[in-house]
């Protein structure tokens, strides 16, 4: 199935985007080209906003209710309503050698090949399909990234490859915004690319359950900048899979429902890697077989 969370208008989105627990929208499910409401029983939330274990098979349970409209119709927000928890992995090594060429090393560190490395991301700002996001002040290398990412279903720690496998609820599109003078900076000081992530990422436009996914490495992934096509990648390129991911994030953390896991840029998948980067205004389109397109315009704050 292909869940959402949507708005009767773009206003309501906007300002629910900037509450600490969005409240204003409501859970759906898309059949076809149409949304439905979904009634969603209180025991599947926890405190009204967290997702319980296993409300994502229960969702899939339920009977749609009446149509919301045309997908195109309604105002989608991130299909997480909110994630405690968004972790950014580094796991596809065409990436990983590019990005480090960029800043002066020939050579991936052997530990990279050791573990699935990660940083923590921000997340209170996932934005939605078709919601603008805003770079901080005077970025001049604003940037895009392509990337997968996994929902996570149900509590778990100390995962094994098994475990970890039951616990996703599904994929949906991540655009890994990039503020690339500002992590630059940070990155100088060995404190990881955080600091030029914090202003928001893009997540959408739906949820979809594994079931509907099928093989995950056959996913194409594609990235058009105002139309031009930027990024033409495959999901079977990256080294780690989202379950030796959770295995090794579940070892040190508890995994919550509705905690977003990013697979890293597919090769090729960003402007960095192209030498070229975003302009106030521009709209990056993504693309991922199966799931759909998550687009976004994107400008600096203040603009």
């Amino acid at each position: 199935m292909k869940f959402c969370y949507f708005y009767r208008s773009e206003a309501e989105r906007d300002a629910d985007s900037i509450r600490r627990i969005p409240r204003g929208g409501q859970v759906g499910v898309v059949i076809g080209d149409t949304v439905h409401r979904l009634d969603v029983p209180p025991a599947l939330l926890r405190d009204g906003f967290e997702w319980a274990d296993g409300a994502f098979e229960a969702l899939a349970r339920l009977r749609p209710g009446p149509a919301a409209g045309p997908l195109d119709s309604v105002w989608l927000g991130a299909p997480v309503i909110r994630a405690a928890q968004f972790l950014d992995f580094y796991a596809f090594e065409q990436h990983v050698k590019t990005a480090r060429k960029l800043r002066g090393f020939d050579f991936v560190v052997p530990e990279w090949y050791e573990i699935p490395a990660y940083y923590n991301s921000n997340a209170t700002t996932l934005f939605g399909h078709r919601q603008m996001v805003r770079f901080p002040p005077g970025e001049e290398k604003m940037d895009y990234e392509c990337e997968l990412a996994c929902v996570i279903g149900r509590t778990i720690r100390d995962a094994t490859l098994e475990t970890a496998r039951s616990a996703i609820a599904g994929y949906t599109i991540l655009n890994d915004l990039s503020a690339r003078a500002r992590q630059r900076q940070a990155m100088a000081i060995n404190m990881g690319p955080a600091p030029g992530k914090d202003f928001g990422s893009a997540l959408g436009p739906v949820l979809v359950t594994k079931d509907e996914i099928g093989d995950l490495s056959a996913l194409g992934m594609r990235a058009y900048v105002n139309g031009a096509l930027w990024t033409d990648g495959r999901f079977g390129t990256i080294h780690y899979s989202f379950e030796q991911m959770i295995v090794y994030a579940s070892a040190c953390r508890t995994l919550y429902p509705g905690d977003v896991l990013g697979s890293g840029t597919v090769g090729g998948g960003c402007g960095l890697e192209l030498g070229r980067f975003l302009k106030p205004g521009d709209v990056v389109r993504l693309e991922i077989d199966r799931i759909g397109v998550l687009e976004n315009r994107v400008e600096r704050a203040g603009a």
